[in-house]
């Protein structure tokens, strides 16, 4: 039953290895082990060092540190399993395939991508519940916000499991011995995940900064907490409540469009005011780097492209499709993040022999070879916009049409006199498109079946590669699989419907 892969319940146990952060950047690595929970946490920076190990864990999730053994996470889950983004098919490496399966519908429940984001999502959650639990007896300087970094990360961990996986094991305590893994391991209904995630967010919106100094930009502030406690809300279609904190993360004056679409990813205007919250990465040897843009351009480009060979494995994801380059309008300067200049006479599938791919994540500068800075985004200040827009159109309270036009105008396109929901939800696609957002919105607003059939009668139909074959796209499914090793370490874990 205690199989060889480390359950994700077991952080809990006595020996936790911790990461600390100097000064000067709170995801620098200083690997500190073999310390007891119990005296390990006495100071203030005992605990922030703690809590700093919590964020490493989005890292994983956000499947942006392994070139050639990456198997995704938030890109491939919210962005590559929509009809936004597709893959380009490698004729010389097929490595790739269980995220080509996952794009295509037909993923088994041993597929790495998501059992990887499983695991990293219940660690980060254990680390959570430690900081936590040693502070309720303790005082320390900047107890409170500490402890709602940990709530903000914990709630942030829950929502996605919670999308991605439907009924999971709610954990709230540190887990001190294999039974209690096993004990705490029993799947509860949705309400009660949501009612802790709730809670969490609703303490940490409060506690939480409005900002940080430059040393620790990209920790959870406020706006971070309102704007995620807004998207759950507006998951129980809560819209009035949503409505509220988006206005008050707008109100905060601590968020701006910036006035060029592409400054918002330059790597050297990171952490802009445009950024609400972003998985944070460091180039260079601290192994904290990431390398989405080797990721998503060509397998089989060169250092031309790339200033370094590219690694063949696993590569050329996160596509944009035809339909998603096609559906931009005439003189939106968004569309012009893709790139649609490499040329695979071979393997190209947009306009018969063009490779596009996705710059937004770009860092052209980097000095060594997979190692870059490139932060991954999950909210920024367009998210606020639509998202109000969209719970004003719902339930009233206030003008969606100026919301959507203030998005619009930054994209030199017109502004329009009136929005449907249809609107909202393409002015989302093509504002955030590559950044895992697509799939959450299709499957909020049940549009998602209706979508993804017609984009998978497409993809049959255009794309002659053998891997897209009959049975690709026939059994669209919303959830994800529970994966096998967690089952397979814990039989009563049950799975969901669509995978048995």
């Amino acid at each position: 039953m205690k199989n060889s892969n480390i359950t994700y319940l077991l952080i809990g146990l006595l020996s936790f290895a911790l990461i600390s952060c100097n000064e000067d950047d709170f995801l620098q690595e200083d690997p500190v082990t073999n310390l007891s929970t119990q005296t390990f946490f006495e100071s203030e920076q005992d605990f922030r060092q703690a809590t700093n190990a919590v964020y490493t864990n989005l890292q994983t999730m956000a499947g942006g540190t392994n070139v050639g053994t990456g198997t995704g996470g938030f890109w491939a889950m919210s962005e590559l399993r929509s009809d936004n983004s597709t893959y380009q098919y490698n004729t010389v490496d097929l490595s790739g395939h269980f995220t080509w399966y996952l794009d295509n519908f037909i993923m088994a429940t041993t597929n790495p991508v998501v059992n990887v984001f499983w695991n990293a999502a219940y660690e980060g959650i254990g680390k959570a519940n430690i900081v936590i639990q040693q502070s309720e007896d303790k005082e320390y300087d900047n107890k409170e916000q500490i402890v709602a970094e940990a709530k903000f990360l914990r709630a942030l961990y829950y929502s996605y499991l919670l999308r991605y996986f439907g009924n999971i094991p709610l954990v709230t305590e540190p887990t001190a011995s294999y039974e209690e893994a096993f004990a705490n391991n029993a799947q509860v209904d949705k309400q009660q995940v949501y009612e802790l995630i709730l809670a969490d967010l609703n303490e940490a919106k409060t506690a939480l900064p409005a900002n940080y100094s430059a040393q620790d930009q990209g920790k959870a502030t406020s706006g971070a907490a309102r704007t995620l406690l807004a998207k759950e809300l507006m998951e129980l279609e809560r819209y009035s409540e949503a409505a509220s904190e988006l206005e008050a993360v707008i109100n905060s004056g601590e968020y701006m469009l910036l006035e060029d679409y592409s400054d918002v990813f330059d790597v050297e205007n990171e952490n802009n005011q445009e950024l609400i919250f972003s998985v944070q990465f460091i180039e260079g040897v601290y192994g904290l780097s990431s390398m989405y843009m080797y990721l998503f351009a060509p397998w089989n480009a060169g250092p031309e492209l790339l200033g370094h060979a590219q690694q063949i494995a696993r590569t050329g994801m996160n596509i944009p499709t035809t339909d998603l380059i096609e559906s931009f309008e005439k003189g939106d300067d968004r569309k012009s993040m893709i790139d649609l200049s490499y040329i695979d006479e071979v393997n190209g599938f947009y306009q018969g022999n063009i490779v596009p791919f996705n710059k937004k994540f770009w860092d052209s500068e980097h000095s060594i070879q997979y190692q870059t800075g490139t932060n991954f985004p999950l909210f920024r200040y367009p998210h606020v916009l639509l998202m109000l827009a969209e719970c004003y159109l719902r339930a009233g309270g206030g003008d969606p049409v100026a919301l959507v036009n203030q998005v619009r105008t930054r994209a030199g396109l017109p502004t329009v006199a009136s929005v449907t929901l249809e609107d909202i939800i393409h002015e989302r696609r093509v504002e955030f498109y590559g950044e895992a957002d697509r799939w959450d919105v299709l499957v909020r607003t049940n549009k998602v079946f209706e979508v993804m059939e017609a984009h998978g009668e497409n993809e049959r139909q255009n794309r002659s590669e053998v891997h897209v074959g009959d049975a690709a796209f026939r059994d669209i499914k919303v959830l994800y699989p529970i994966p096998a090793s967690a089952i397979q370490t814990d039989p009563s874990l049950q799975q969901n419907p669509e995978y048995l």
